[in-house]
């Protein structure tokens, strides 16, 4: 009975962006004996008619179990719909284009009960007003372009939507991200509105409420460990004492400044009740918690610190010490990892996702890395642009004093990488006098990995990191992949593929795409099929190791085979991992499997291996864990979405044969028994 039980319950989930996945450990449980590819499907960035590889044709997906019908919504500005009804012969049904005004989609969730398909747009200016979008799902058995609903104004850049379990609430997390405007930098506040749904696609009605995050200052963020990248003082020393930074003026954002110009929410998950809509915080390492009563308003709780990884303790490699020879495409890759006295690195996860485990609630992050970035200034800079060899700061440094903790930091790593990224933000300069602050630690810019926080009600305890196995694992499995590139700046400029160079009239990314298909510069005189192109994902081995190395950009959790799994993809290299995480509040999770998303990259450029279908899921920014009930298959699995790929890819698990057997004897002898009841009487 336990085992029928058990097999029958997988499928309870509900699908794409539900609720968070609870879980009760079971003794019957087991663990999945393999993860594979099913079938991939090529998504057009338009509507329905032009492919190529760098136009952001599958930026964000998402998945209807009931129609078997995925959306893909590209960042130009179109949803094209996969029918997966029949997975073999997957395809794109239709496809429409978005009355965007001049603006960019972000996301894109359902609520398949009240049958709504919401898509969330940022301004034009990026800086103004988002707006989230409200359709009439598709339905199989009368199919017709979705009609628009209801739109509603939100804060700006709406990074991400989620809705609840139920569908009663949309949390939407407005990012609000800075722009450099004739000059000066414009810097909105982020934010997180609460959009409460009653109705259906029938009755709509959407009321919004909009929370601020705290009322803070700079300083006691800055004591709480929350990174700030711009904070006032900082703002002021740029703009008063430090001379590099010309082509932006801090003036205008420092007379609108409050801290929360700082804070830009990036991704959401709700706790298993609903009660809790946990934000992350990219930028701020950080996680802030919104309180959502069942009835009455919502209100800001808490942030939460995410803490620094310490590389005193935990190895990393930052060596470029890997060498190809871009004429033969001969590989030696080497990857040696060390610890650094004083050098640590911000976490920076980008995708978040909460899952009850037993009664407590943990916080699984993909730790990604980013930084800030407004014209000519960068909050992550090379090391050697701040620091001499022996750790002393460079003379144009004005003002700027470094403390002897980083100074002896400063020159272990400048030894072994004097590229390597370090970030300018409050958590390593103290801007408290801001006409002389103090460079007081020398940190990275991403946690190269995954993490997993308890929620004790007032802080997110870590109870465990992956540390430096993200590299080790890469490196193990597909070396010609270990810290590599390769992403939309790898865009063909000729042949059929070359759609995104053919949009550019001019600008940095014009130049960049030259220069990556130049083999006197950044090219490679082979790209895979013999013609010189842009560089194999092989040619770019080390080439993020003074960056951000096994960035892993996003992670869902789910069940298979009555194991609770958190799967996660580096983003750069397009390796997955799968972690069994069913037991982390007493031990480390274990890892399952190590699967190259995209493994003909290694050998071939993405342009040519676009243009002959093989190319894998580049970006898996976005992924989908989906029960057995839900799959397109009728097996528990993964749909990832290739950002600049343009791809959707269906990996299943297989469960041990015994299990199933087992569990399927159990149900037939459970539901044979009427029969034989039945058959008794008769006899009788």
């Amino acid at each position: 009975m336990g085992a029928c039980t058990l097999f029958l319950s997988l499928g309870a989930a509900a699908a794409a962006h539900a609720g968070t996945v609870s879980y009760t450990a079971s003794s019957s449980a087991s663990k999945p004996t393999a993860f594979a590819l099913t079938k991939r499907v090529y998504v057009p960035y338009d509507k329905g008619v032009n492919y190529a590889f760098g136009m952001g044709a599958a930026e964000q997906h998402t998945y209807d179990p009931t129609n078997k019908y995925a959306y893909a919504v590209s960042e130009q500005g179109y949803i094209n719909v996969v029918d997966w009804s029949t997975v073999a012969s997957a395809n794109v049904k239709t496809a429409w284009a978005l009355d965007l005004a001049g603006g960019k989609p972000t996301d894109i969730v359902l609520c398949i009960a009240k049958k709504l398909l919401i898509v969330a747009e940022g301004a034009a200016d990026t800086v103004g007003a988002g707006k989230v979008k409200f359709f009439k799902l598709i339905d199989r058995a009368a199919p017709e372009v979705p009609a628009l609903l209801k739109t509603v104004d939100v804060g700006p850049l709406p990074d991400m939507i989620l809705p609840n379990s139920d569908c009663s609430k949309v949390g939407v997390a407005n990012e609000g991200d800075g722009k450099v405007v004739n000059g000066f930098l414009v810097d909105p506040e982020g934010s997180v509105d609460i959009l409460a749904i009653t109705g259906d696609h029938s009755n709509l009605q959407v009321t919004k409420q909009s929370v601020a995050l705290g009322s803070h200052t700079d300083e006691q963020l800055i004591a709480a460990g929350v990174h700030l990248a711009l904070p006032l003082k900082a703002q002021q020393y740029w703009d008063e004492t430090y001379s590099k930074f010309t082509d932006v003026n801090f003036t205008s954002s420092r007379e609108a400044y409050t801290p929360r110009t700082q804070l830009e929410p990036e991704y959401l998950s709700w706790s298993a009740d609903d009660t809790k809509l946990y934000v992350n915080l990219q930028e701020n390492n950080a996680i802030a918690t919104i309180s959502v009563p069942s009835s009455g308003a919502a209100s800001f709780a808490r942030i939460n610190a995410l803490q620094l990884k310490d590389h005193g303790d935990v190895p990393i490699d930052i060596r470029k010490d890997s060498t190809t020879a871009k004429t033969t495409g001969t590989r030696t890759t080497v990857c040696t990892q060390k610890t650094y006295a004083g050098f640590k690195a911000l976490r920076l996860p980008d995708a978040i996702q909460a899952v009850k485990i037993g009664a407590d609630t943990y916080i699984v992050t993909a730790n990604e890395g980013d930084d800030k970035e407004y014209a000519s200034y960068e909050e992550k800079q090379k090391l050697k642009d701040i620091a001499e060899s022996d750790g002393s700061l460079k003379s144009d440094w004005t003002g700027m004093t470094i403390s002897a903790s980083a100074k002896a930091a400063a020159a272990l790593v400048r030894a072994d990488a004097s590229s390597m990224r370090v970030t300018l933000g409050s958590s390593a300069i103290d801007f408290t006098n801001e006409t002389g602050p103090v460079f007081q630690n020398v940190l990275a810019m991403g946690g190269r990995g995954m993490s997993i926080y308890k929620d004790t009600g007032s802080a997110l305890e870590l109870k465990w990191d992956s540390k430096g196995t993200f590299e080790e694992h890469v490196c193990a499995n597909y070396p010609k992949s270990y810290n590599g590139i390769q992403d939309e700046e790898f865009s063909p400029k000729t042949g059929s593929g070359n759609a995104l160079y053919a949009s550019l009239s001019s600008g940095s990314l014009k130049k960049t795409l030259d220069e990556m298909n130049d083999p006197s510069k950044d090219g490679c005189s082979d790209g895979g099929n013999g013609a010189a192109g842009a560089c194999p994902l092989g040619n770019t081995v080390d080439e993020r190791s003074q960056k951000d190395g096994a960035g892993a950009e996003a992670v869902v959790v789910g069940t298979a085979c009555g194991s609770l799994l958190a799967v996660t993809a580096t983003e750069k290299q397009g390796v997955c991992l799968v972690w069994d995480i069913s037991n982390v509040a007493t031990s480390d999770p274990a890892l399952l499997f190590v699967k190259h998303l995209s493994e003909i990259s290694e050998t071939v450029n993405p342009g040519n291996a676009y243009e002959k279908r093989t190319l894998g899921d580049i970006d898996p920014e976005s992924m989908i864990f989906l029960e057995a009930s839900d799959s397109p298959t009728g097996n528990v699995g993964v749909m990832f979405a290739g950002a600049w790929s343009g791809t959707l890819s269906f990996w299943e698990f297989t469960c041990p044969k015994e299990e199933t057997s087992a569990a399927t004897s159990a149900c037939a002898a459970l539901l044979a028994l009427p029969c034989l009841v039945a058959s008794l009487f008769v006899a009788a």
